[in-house]
């Protein structure tokens, strides 16, 4: 596996976001397939609307939607022999602007660090409750969405099953511009400005 990074491998991977490590996440991640060279099989995307599924949190379970969104976890990258990237400050899964309203959801099981620094005893416990049932929900199957890509085709953010052949592993690039840049962007043509 190059680059420590089970993106890198023929494992599947389960619905997550990137870079949860950057101080300022992906906002938009954009996945383009170039190719899926035969006879290799798998690489199914996988799509979730988290913001969907924290808002079915909210409403069934409003305490757990509290503690992920208040109790702030570290993340990291550290895969790769040599390489360290971590967010100087932790932040929690489900994000919230000045309004309250939920703006971003960091959520990788792969890229979490050790939890609990300025936490009282029992937040633990109950970060771990809020966790599994906001796993749970993004599993479900009525919360996930799989398609199978061709080559040239385009889609947001992803997580893939596993591929059956790493020789024919299939070939994508993907762009991720960080949240303020395609805000940004969106208030300009809502201005009329290019």
């Amino acid at each position: 596996m190059s680059h420590g990074d089970l993106a890198y491998s023929t494992e599947g991977l389960p619905a997550h976001t990137d870079t949860t490590y950057f101080t300022d996440p992906a906002g938009l991640q954009i996945f383009h397939l170039l190719s899926h060279p035969p006879p290799g099989t798998g690489g199914t995307t996988l799509l979730v609307d988290a913001f969907s599924t924290a808002a079915l949190l909210e409403t069934l379970h409003p305490t757990l939607y509290d503690v992920l969104s208040r109790l702030r976890i570290p993340c990291h990258a550290s895969g790769t022999p040599g390489t360290l990237m971590r967010p100087p400050l932790s932040q929690p899964v489900l994000r919230h602007d000045e309004n309250s309203r939920l703006v971003q959801v960091r959520w990788n099981n792969e890229d979490r660090g050790v939890l609990g620094q300025g936490w009282q005893a029992e937040d633990v416990g109950t970060w771990y409750r809020a966790a599994r049932c906001f796993e749970e929900q993004i599993r479900a199957p009525d919360a996930e969405y799989r398609v199978q890509l061709s080559p040239g085709t385009m889609v947001g953010e992803h997580a893939s099953t596993p591929f059956t052949d790493s020789s024919h592993r299939q070939l994508a690039s993907d762009a991720r511009p960080i949240r303020v840049h395609w805000l940004t962007a969106d208030v300009r043509r809502s201005d009329g400005k290019a």
